[in-house]
């Protein structure tokens, strides 16, 4: 839709804009691990505490925010016809977000069911495919009614809600979320 119909590339050289996708994840990949581990040991010093799956979630807040502007970047620079190379950088930006999301809350999910994590991270590996495999049902009537700027726009404002309201319920509520269940670590 937009490589082909927007810059009138060829399938062949459209293909190669999944480049700035793939360089995005690996940015946020090589980003996210010692991030991620820094703020917990950090949280750790200054809470006194020995560690709780709660001090791999603050940096799901800057997330809230990347991957939006990633989306919004790339959908109004693709409508405007700006040069091709800012899409793409939008959908680095975006792959980057996405990624550190995904490894903050990896790295909950196994933090909180120790003894079960390769079940917990199966189930959640299950959702994010429902969640895959349900967007191409809906998504190709979206942006032919919204187009790709306010498209990107309501996934981006999705986003920002989701990827707010996700880690304040974990920061303030996890620890009683995860008493309630019998499958949780301590």
């Amino acid at each position: 839709m937009v490589w082909e119909g927007q810059y009138n590339q060829q399938p062949g050289r459209a293909s190669l804009n999944y480049v700035s996708l793939g360089v995005g994840f690996v940015i946020g990949l090589q980003i996210s691990g010692p991030l991620i581990d820094k703020v917990y040991r950090v949280l750790k010093e200054r809470y006194n505490h020995p560690g709780r799956p709660e001090f791999r979630v603050p940096l799901m807040f800057p997330t809230a925010l990347v991957t939006p502007a990633g989306l919004v970047l790339y959908g109004v620079a693709a409508h405007l016809k700006l040069h091709w190379v800012i899409p793409n950088v939008g959908a680095a930006i975006f792959a980057a977000g996405l990624i550190l999301s995904f490894q903050c809350a990896q790295t909950y999910i196994i933090d909180s069911y120790e003894r079960y994590a390769a079940s917990a991270t199966g189930a959640a590996a299950f959702v994010r495919t429902m969640a895959g495999f349900s967007f191409p049902l809906f998504a190709p009537a979206m942006y032919q009614r919204l187009g790709i700027a306010w498209g990107n726009g309501l996934l981006a404002g999705t986003a920002i809600v989701l990827c707010l309201l996700a880690p304040i319920v974990l920061w303030r509520y996890g620890e009683w979320i995860r008493r309630k269940s019998s499958y949780c670590a301590g």
